[in-house]
């Protein structure tokens, strides 16, 4: 891969666990999957909760082994839950399993990453155009006055705000679409974006420029030129891969 050059490192130090403490994994959870849960969550999606957390704040950067039983111990639970947990985990790509070492975390290669964001910008860039007719003006206008508003804050690092107002942007357009299978296949997704969009908030100008992203969608939407806010969005998920790739394979 082409060097590029380097962008300002500033990012504050520490872990990702130090950083993205548990109250915002926990909305960056109700936000992914919210609206999806039953109104009496079973003891399999209490566990699938507990270690989805556990997985996103460790990040992708490397392996760790996910012991059913020491899972089932720090969540007082069985390990049947935690294992059927841990199942699901691994179809949306997060965890994988060896019959003879367990379960582990994932991680990812160039390849990997290359493939998620063709997957997610060929999806998406499907759903605005089918959105785009059922996208009301008074939502694209909400929208953008919580853009607005997020960016007047950007030096205070708003990281949750603009997590919050990222994914919702990104969620209304896939679920104006109306097509279930569309929604269904970004939603095994979204666990694995959302551990990259985590980490791309170390970089204050990385949401300062996904906010310029969203308003020229947004503005594009409004417009009704649903060509261009096509076009923006398909560059603006090319700018997000390229930012993951140099994160992880660009010293």
């Amino acid at each position: 891969m082409a060097a590029r050059p380097a962008e300002p490192d500033n990012r504050k130090k520490g872990t990702i666990a130090e950083i993205f403490d548990e109250n915002l994994c926990a909305e960056l959870f109700n936000l992914l999957w919210g609206q999806e849960r039953t109104s009496v969550p079973t003891v399999a999606d209490h566990a699938y909760e507990g270690i989805w957390k556990r997985v996103i704040m460790i990040g992708g950067s490397k392996e760790q082994r996910l012991s059913d039983i020491t899972l089932a111990e720090q969540l007082r639970i069985s390990r049947t839950p935690v294992r059927q947990a841990l199942d699901r985990l691994v179809l949306e790509g997060l965890v994988r399993s060896d019959p003879r070492r367990g379960y582990w975390t994932c991680t990812y290669t160039a390849q990997d990453i290359r493939e998620i964001y063709d997957i997610r910008s060929a999806l998406e860039v499907l759903a605005v155009r089918l959105a785009a007719p059922r996208l009301s003006q008074s939502d694209l206008k909400a929208q953008l006055d919580a853009l607005y508003e997020v960016r007047a804050e950007l030096e205070t690092r708003p990281v949750l705000r603009f997590l919050q107002i990222d994914l919702r942007f990104h969620m209304l357009i896939t679920r104006a679409s109306s097509n279930g299978r569309l929604i269904h296949s970004l939603s095994l997704l979204r666990s694995q974006l959302s551990m990259f969009q985590m980490q791309d908030t170390y970089y204050p100008q990385r949401m300062e420029m996904a906010l310029h992203d969203h308003e020229r969608i947004l503005l594009a939407l409004l417009e009704g030129n649903v060509d261009e806010a096509a076009d923006c969005l398909a560059r603006h998920i090319q700018r997000a891969m390229e930012g993951v790739l140099a994160d992880i394979f660009i010293a």
